[in-house]
């Protein structure tokens, strides 16, 4: 597609208003997926993306993505993200919060490492600590089977939106998933040394409580905030599993822990047997209810479940901004487009009085015309400056 592309502020049609407590202010793209360079200011309010499909509105939103932990909207391979595969790509921008500039670059280099690199004003930092910048929020079709795939996937969507909110989220899961990795490795090499189980048990423990609490915390935020929600369909949540029944009954942390503790020394013999660890929040489901038909969402139609989706998600908005007192940033990857226009127009509205940044795609412009004059609209398909195209 776009070998060079430059689209400042005034181009796409932006219009000045009071600055948001944080937003990006610019993108820089070099050897991304299908673009060789691409660049574009923008304004602190809703910006969509248009054109013919296959034109890059959706990378655009995936190097956005990746100021966060993981591997973007699509986690996928990150040497697949290159231009014409050749390894290496960065990304940058500059975020403006509470009137304070930072240049954020995302990059890699896979003939030197095949681990991204994050680097802040110069400065190289982990990609777990991005959340404290900033908190980007995401909607795309992949999520559309949430409801009816299996249980990790629920699971790692929540979580990907506690660590939204509580940034020690995503290092405490990455170092509970090393230590259930390091118990599965002493049952299937059937060790007797209970020493190291002892100690690998601890561990498990020891951040697979704070996960759990870090979770609920959020879901009770979500949940009070969905009742708020008048124009979509309102959606109750609840987590499931065997660790998540300990907790409840618990009458404290240090009670929860020691049940815990207990549990997994006694199935030891059990998990000989399965070569796994069969309890903890590495296997919590995520149950979701259409609440005013008493339905679980799995066996609602596909509109309903993608209006449940999205109201969740606004929900994840607001009480992100309650929470930490920033705006989130929104990506929204063709949401528009199958919404009738009633759902269209309360979306709209929706986002506009968030106060946030939201960047989103879709085919045709109509399908972004209930916004206001604030918003901005780049159509990828007619770009003055665009020089030359070339294909994957």
């Amino acid at each position: 597609m776009s070998e060079l592309i430059d689209v400042k502020q005034e181009q796409a049609g932006c219009f000045t208003r009071k600055i948001a407590s944080n937003y990006i202010t610019s993108l820089k793209l070099f050897n991304f997926r299908n673009y060789k360079f691409y660049r574009a200011d923008f304004c602190q309010y809703p910006t969509a993306f248009i054109g013919k499909n296959g034109v890059g509105k959706t990378n655009i939103l995936e190097a956005i993505s990746l100021m966060q932990p993981g591997r973007g909207i699509r986690s996928v391979k990150l040497e697949d993200l290159s231009y014409k595969y050749n390894g290496n790509f960065g990304v940058h921008i500059n975020l403006l919060k509470n009137n304070e500039n930072f240049e954020i670059g995302s990059f890699l280099d896979a003939t030197v490492s095949g681990v991204r690199k994050v680097k802040i004003d110069g400065n190289s930092i982990s990609p777990l600590l991005l959340t404290e910048y900033m908190g980007i929020i995401s909607l795309t079709p992949l999520m559309d089977k949430i409801f009816i795939e299996g249980a990790s996937n629920r699971r790692k969507f929540f979580d990907k939106i506690v660590w939204i909110f509580i940034s020690m989220h995503a290092k405490n899961t990455r170092l509970y998933e090393k230590s259930i990795k390091e118990r599965n490795n002493l049952l299937k090499e059937n060790s007797k040394e209970s020493i190291w189980f002892d100690n690998v048990e601890k561990q498990i423990v020891r951040y697979g409580t704070q996960i759990i609490i870090d979770r609920f915390q959020v879901l009770k935020l979500l949940n009070d905030q969905i009742n708020n929600n008048a124009k979509f369909p309102k959606a109750s949540m609840l987590f499931v599993g065997e660790v998540e029944d300990i907790y409840n009954k618990s009458k404290d942390i240090n009670f929860f822990k020691e049940s815990f503790l207990k549990e997994l020394h006694e199935r030891r013999a059990k998990d000989f047997y399965r070569g796994i660890t069969t309890i903890g929040p590495h296997k919590t489901d995520l149950e979701v209810r259409y609440k005013e038909k008493d339905m679980i969402a799995r066996l609602c139609s596909t509109g309903e479940q993608k209006s449940l989706l999205i109201s969740i998600i606004l929900a994840v908005a607001k009480s992100y901004k309650e929470f930490t007192k920033l705006s989130p940033i929104l990506l929204l990857d063709e949401v528009f487009s199958h919404l009738d226009n009633d759902k269209k127009e309360s979306l709209s509205k929706e986002i506009e009085n968030l106060n946030s940044q939201a960047f989103m795609t879709g085919i045709d412009e109509s399908d972004f015309m209930t916004f206001n004059k604030d918003s901005c609209i780049i159509n990828l398909d007619n770009l003055n400056n665009r020089r030359s195209n070339e294909y994957w």
